[in-house]
């Protein structure tokens, strides 16, 4: 299961009421961190940890202190110092040599869930928000923007009103739709998921794209016309594609119909010689891809198997969503 906080709130709206809850989040870091301001974890007193907020190895005074919190319902906040020999990062050889800020506080009906509901519905709509908590647990509010190009940014502690309040940018899982349902698409899916993206396929061929194979996508396009690939795309707002149906016609048809929406990130794969022959017979050029268009697919990690392909794509995927496009190839 992925980690990415829509995923998180997922899995805990349905339980909100059911269990005792406590939100754990980082309000403040200093030095190198595993995670930083406004990563959260959510426990609940059935012993539900959803998320993470260090590499595991401070999970463990983290549970107890939440239990505290749930015990007698006060928020709490906590200092983890790798290099202070009296505090128990030290003592738990942490090892990352940074300071971590941690707050822990109750969610429940008197503060609203601290709109974490809010947020989730925001975030399963495709919306990003900006979500602002106080570090003290008192309130939290959700703000919906209508700004679909959002870029990841750090979060923000400020003092409003002589209270801390952390403002943390909520950005929904990028959907990417996969062209192609052979086996090497398989591993492109899975990866895809384990990110905490969402994962749409396509193939208009009735033997490939079986659902006993790719268990993981959240859309299997059952309509093999190229008009029900537009409205798929448009009405999932569909953020990235990869082709790989190793199909000139197929991938043809379906680089036609990309080049008509606003995608962050295209890929194609195969050699330079083939991409102008697809981009030939599809009639386009490079002028029709005004974001980023990569073929060959992916980063040169000097890999041949379907897995290697699968990670050196996702990876450039990921790195042009979070605007880190070095060394990356048109």
């Amino acid at each position: 299961m992925s980690n990415h906080v829509n995923h998180l709130l997922a899995q805990w709206l349905p339980l909100k009421n059911k269990h005792k809850w406590v939100l754990g989040f980082i309000f403040k870091t200093e030095g190198s961190c595993y995670r930083k301001a406004g990563a959260m974890m959510l426990f609940s007193d059935a012993g539900h940890q959803l998320g993470i907020l260090s590499g595991g190895c401070l999970e463990s005074d983290i549970v107890k202190k939440a239990q505290r919190v749930m015990t007698d319902g006060v928020s709490r906040t906590a200092v983890y110092d790798d290099e202070d020999e009296e505090d128990i990062a030290f003592k738990l050889g942490v090892g990352c040599g940074g300071v971590v800020h941690l707050a822990l506080v109750p969610v429940n009906e008197s503060n609203q869930y601290l709109s974490l509901d809010v947020v989730s519905k925001s975030l399963s709509n495709g919306k990003a928000c900006e979500w602002r908590c106080a570090v003290d647990g008192t309130l939290g509010d959700c703000t919906e923007l209508e700004d679909h190009s959002a870029k990841p940014r750090k979060a923000v502690l400020d003092t409003v009103d002589g209270k801390r309040m952390l403002s943390v940018l909520m950005l929904p899982p990028i959907h990417l739709l996969v062209v192609g349902g052979g086996y090497d698409a398989t591993f492109m899916t899975k990866l895809a998921s384990l990110q905490g993206y969402l994962v749409s396929l396509w193939d208009p061929r009735p033997a490939q794209a079986r659902l006993e194979h790719f268990p993981e996508v959240n859309y299997l396009i059952e309509d093999p016309s190229t008009e029900g690939l537009r409205l798929h795309m448009g009405e999932h707002n569909v953020q990235a594609a990869v082709l790989m149906s190793h199909h000139r016609e197929i991938d043809a048809k379906a680089l036609q119909v990309l080049s008509k929406q606003s995608l962050t990130y295209t890929a194609m794969l195969g050699p330079l010689h083939r991409k102008q022959e697809i981009m030939d017979l599809a009639g386009l050029g490079d002028t029709n891809f005004t974001q980023y268009f990569a073929s060959p697919a992916g980063f040169d990690i000097g890999g041949e198997l379907p897995e290697h392909i699968a990670l050196s794509v996702i990876t450039q995927c990921h790195a042009v969503f979070h605007t880190k496009p070095t060394h990356l190839k048109r």
